[in-house]
């Protein structure tokens, strides 16, 4: 096991270290386009109205929804710095890619992405990296693909399961389905979206990732099929970027502690009061731990 720095940390009372001007700095937001040979990328950008830190936060969303999930985040977080979203292929507003999909190859479309947007050694500088559920793998595949353009990586929420785990939620859920004929089809992902949702999370958001998780319904399965293939125990312990793990509670908690456990010198935040739909119900206190961290120069 290698060491890694343990900090052990309430969910709420850090809020108050961000400053009032930045909370009060308004955050406006715009869509754009990566075009490849392929297809399309989208891409959600939020720009703050008094910029103050240089890098910015690309953010990579849990499958099936669109870099939408982070628009609170995004608003919360956006305040001092430039943010981006990307839709993964076949997810959200992006086009399907008509390759296979790995962890490679995504992690090879978010950085020519990126270079298009003009980051990079040939361009603006490197990039922050933000990722939950899935975007956590992603992360940490085109930070070790791609150490020269990634300073940075947060991570929430990490789906790291051993051979067998990954082989049975591959089975499970990485195999492209038929289109649904009837509701009941799609009436998990309506359950899950809107019935359980957190109670602070509202009926318009969860409306919202409803349709964003029933429209990507043959897509989600290529995401997930590369998630569950990817051997996260070989490519976490060759990260050399700084690393800050944020641990909510809910069921993805000890599956993260065991991936930061592998990544040498990474911070590892415990966030007790911190359980399901956390980017609706309390981006706040996600900013507030995740500013002090990438604000490091």
């Amino acid at each position: 096991m290698k060491p890694f720095a343990l900090l052990l940390a309430a969910a709420i009372g850090l809020s108050s270290l961000m400053p009032a001007a930045l909370a009060e700095n308004a955050v406006s937001f715009e869509r754009s386009y990566v075009t490849h040979d392929w297809g399309q990328i989208h891409v959600l950008t939020s720009q703050p109205e008094v910029p103050d830190n240089p890098v910015p936060l690309v953010c990579f969303a849990p499958n099936p929804y669109s870099g939408n999930y982070y628009r609170l985040f995004m608003e919360a977080l956006g305040s001092d710095r430039t943010m981006l979203a990307l839709d993964y292929p076949g997810i959200g507003q992006s086009d399907n890619y008509p390759g296979e999909l790995d962890m490679g190859t995504l992690a090879e479309i978010m950085a020519d992405s990126l270079t298009s947007l003009g980051w990079g050694p040939d361009g603006g500088g490197p990039v922050d990296l933000c990722g939950y559920h899935t975007g956590t793998m992603l992360a940490t595949e085109l930070a070790v693909t791609h150490p020269e353009l990634v300073r940075r990586i947060v991570l929430m929420g990490i789906p790291y399961y051993d051979a067998a785990g990954r082989q049975e939620r591959f089975d499970r859920l990485g195999q492209v389905k038929p289109w649904p004929d009837s509701f009941a089809a799609v009436a998990q992902d309506w359950i899950f979206a809107v019935e359980m949702r957190n109670d602070k999370v509202s009926l318009e958001r969860a409306y919202g990732n409803y349709l964003e998780s029933a429209g990507a319904w043959q897509g989600k399965a290529r995401i997930y099929g590369a998630v569950f293939q990817y051997p996260a125990e070989e490519r976490a312990p060759l990260l050399t970027q700084p690393t800050l793990v944020l641990n909510p509670h809910g069921n993805l908690k000890e599956p993260s502690r065991a991936f930061a456990e592998m990544i040498d010198g990474a911070t590892l935040i415990e966030l007790p009061d911190l359980k399901y739909g956390i980017f609706d119900a309390s981006p706040d206190v996600l900013a507030s731990h995740a500013r002090p961290f990438l604000n490091q120069r």
